[in-house]
């Protein structure tokens, strides 16, 4: 059996840094099931935290809001992680970034590496933003400093 971690290692904290493909998982009580997003601004700010930056009108906001418990999943290094805990919204609208944003925190109570037996992940996934690159980088940054400066 794996071990199940409270806090992030070094390593992932660094994966950690608003480029990776993260996927969001919570339960949404006005719908009745488990949604899920697909994230790329997620940020470790620490070994216990973890902020993300969606869509203000995100169905992933009114889940928060209702329900705490979330869960994150990626792939770093060789293995596929979750990371779970409560959450909250931070920022519910951002008013001065080029989109509208709400900003999430969750503090990190289960680590874990949920690789299936016997493997180990060969290739990191890959994304293009396909928008204008000057958009990207500023859209980036924007989220960025949001999300370190609160």
């Amino acid at each position: 059996m794996k071990t199940v971690e409270t806090t992030l290692t070094q390593e992932i904290e660094e994966i950690l840094q608003g480029q990776t493909l993260v996927f969001c998982h919570t339960y949404s009580k006005s719908l009745g099931k488990v949604i899920s997003t697909a994230l790329s601004w997620v940020f470790a700010i620490d070994s216990k935290t973890v902020r993300f930056a969606v869509d203000w009108k995100s169905k992933i906001v009114e889940a928060v809001q209702d329900q705490s418990e979330i869960t994150l999943c990626f792939v770093g290094g060789e293995s596929v992680y979750s990371l779970s805990g409560p959450s909250k919204v931070r920022v519910e609208k951002t008013n001065d970034m080029t989109l509208k944003m709400a900003i999430i925190e969750i503090e990190v109570e289960d680590f874990r590496d949920i690789t299936f037996y016997g493997a180990q992940i060969t290739q990191q996934p890959k994304f293009i933003k396909t928008y204008k690159e000057s958009l990207i980088k500023k859209l980036d940054n924007e989220v960025k400093e949001a999300v370190f400066n609160l």
